[in-house]
């Protein structure tokens, strides 16, 4: 199948990619299309845009880079449809992918939302866009089941990827005085920065974190770089220090490092697994600030403290983001006793999130999800011929039901029935009712005398016995519902046959117009005997054997 997937940042590039590689299990024909990092063009990606040239974070950054997130919005739009892919994958990223979630669910594509914005923190109201224009919601944190299905969401969970990506990461196997001896750095221990991802996070909290260098001289401080800067954005804090800035090395930092400080986020939660001390900072622009404080209803910053509901790692936000109140937590974090402490309640995150094989659970899942959608969607087509206007009705594989419209006014679109569930909705016919349509003509113009498009009637097995035989009998030829009887063994069940004649979804198609009543009376049409004399005359039945139908044939109105 054909995927496209929009991630917007460096996290949702690497749980990305780590969804790719779980895709490509479950479909090994898989073809990608993606909005992501390098980590998701290695798996076979096909890059539209990288995350570097479109990461905005801040109400006052967005209104600054309004013009640059519209044209990127527009390029999405083109490429997505150009590109029809069989689901539309967003990750995260809402304030562009709820745009495009709306525009592509308006366009007929099937949508799957992975890690769900954090609508239970701020903007709740952005719920009811999930539930407009989201096909399945796939969440990774355990406290967001009850809160979605209070929202009435019947969110999909299946662990974290976070452990997959660490559990795979070379980091894990590497001693202390292998990452020592790679990056540098003399036998004094080690603390961390994580200063973010983003240029209002670092130029907040790099001005605070230079100045723990001189109260910790006894440490090497190690700065992460993130995959979605470069060293511009941090060679003017870092002259004049020691601090080593390390690129690619943030599961190391967080392996090693005795304490590490770090921007909130995605990094909290990797520290907890990781049992890396933490202390989690937060800081940026006053008036992004305070309209999100304003705004913002969780009672924790740290992802570690929402999944277990209590202020286990500090958080210093804003202006309690000072370098005294950092260095006082990292005093606190050196102390064996609180460590211990800290880690037992991490492996209490670690059990709450379940094991490894996230990434490759969900994509499993997705396709499970996806050939459920398939086989509920329904397509309409009507089409006139000489009996009538007959209403087509499939799914993507088979030809489910032909009825009859009586009413002319009461007429659906040909292109599909407006009033079912908009999930059913798409942009073209399936080829089988369009093969249904062109085989309906070729038969009222006598140039076909049998229908061979797949089909799957719904009903008992009784039924389904009756409609089996009823496919048998050829083209300008009948039977009696006595002779279907038998030939299902049961000879006394002319009444139930005649029944089933009447219950069958698959008018002409399954031709029930071919059985007849005691002495050949037209009886068993569900839409009249005058429609089942017009169809026999068409096939010329009266003209086969020793039939002379027409001759003996007492129409009854009765369908009994």
């Amino acid at each position: 199948m054909k995927y496209y997937i929009i991630a917007g940042e460096a996290s949702g590039d690497l749980h990305g990619s780590n969804l790719m590689k779980g895709l490509k299990i479950a479909d090994p024909q898989a073809r990608f299309r993606v909005w992501g990092g390098d980590l998701m063009a290695n798996e076979g990606g096909e890059l539209v845009k990288h995350y570097k040239e479109t990461a905005v974070m801040g109400f006052v950054e967005v209104l600054k880079s309004i013009r640059k997130i519209s044209a990127n919005l527009n390029l999405c739009k083109n490429d997505l449809l150009e590109y029809n892919p069989d689901i539309l994958i967003l990750i995260d990223y809402p304030g562009f992918n709820f745009r495009i979630a709306k525009f592509a669910k308006l366009n007929g594509l099937k949508v799957f939302y992975y890690i769900s914005p954090k609508v239970w923190a701020w903007k709740e109201s952005r719920v009811e866009y999930l539930k407009r224009d989201i096909d399945r919601l796939f969440i990774i944190f355990p406290f967001e089941i009850d809160y979605f299905k209070k929202q009435g969401i019947e969110a999909i969970y299946n662990g974290n990827p976070l452990l997959d990506s660490i559990a795979g990461h070379p980091s894990i196997k590497e001693s202390i005085e292998e990452f020592r001896k790679r990056a540098g750095l003399d036998d004094k221990p080690i603390i961390g920065l994580l200063a973010g991802s983003r240029s209002m996070e670092i130029n907040y909290l790099m001005p605070r974190f230079i100045k723990l260098e001189k109260i910790f001289p006894e440490y090497n401080f190690v700065l992460a770089g993130a995959p979605s800067m470069d060293l511009s954005s941090y060679s003017k804090f870092l002259e004049n220090t020691k601090i080593k800035l390390l690129f690619g090395e943030t599961y190391s930092i967080l392996r090693h490092a005795k304490v590490t400080v770090l921007a909130s986020g995605t990094a909290s939660l990797e520290a907890a697994l990781l049992d890396a001390p933490q202390v989690v900072c937060y800081g940026g622009n006053e008036i992004s600030y305070q309209i999100a404080k304003r705004l913002v209803k969780i009672k924790y910053a740290s992802l570690v403290n929402l999944i277990l509901d209590m202020p286990l790692v500090k958080e210093l936000l804003q202006h309690d983001c000072t370098t005294e109140k950092i260095a006082d937590e990292i005093k606190y974090l050196l102390n064996e006793k609180h460590r211990e402490k800290l880690f037992k309640k991490y492996a209490k995150v670690k059990e709450m999130l379940g094991g490894e094989g996230a990434s490759v659970k969900v994509a499993a899942s997705m396709i499970e999800e996806y050939n459920k959608m398939r086989e509920a969607q329904r397509f309409y087509l009507n089409i006139d011929t000489p009996l009538g206007t007959l209403r087509l009705t499939s799914d993507n594989d088979y030809l489910l039901e032909v009825n009859y419209v009586e009413d002319t006014k009461k007429r659906l679109s040909n292109k599909r029935d407006k009033s079912d569930n908009p999930n059913n909705i798409q942009s073209e016919l399936p080829q089988v009712i369009l093969d249904a349509k062109k085989q309906f003509e070729d038969y009222f113009a006598s140039k076909r005398d049998s229908f061979d498009i797949p089909i799957k009637p719904e009903g008992t097995e009784f039924q389904q016995k009756v409609w089996s035989e009823l496919k048998k009998i050829p083209y300008g030829e009948v039977k009696s519902y006595g002779d279907i009887a038998k030939i299902i063994g049961s000879s006394d069940a002319s009444r139930a046959v005649g029944l089933a004649c009447k219950m069958n979804p698959l008018l002409i198609v399954i031709p029930c117009h071919r059985v007849l009543g005691v002495n050949n009376k037209l009886t068993g049409f569900a839409i009249g005997v005058d429609k089942k004399s017009f169809l026999l005359n068409h096939e010329k039945a009266y003209e086969k054997g020793d039939n002379s139908l027409f001759t003996n044939i007492t129409n009854n109105n009765n369908d009994s």
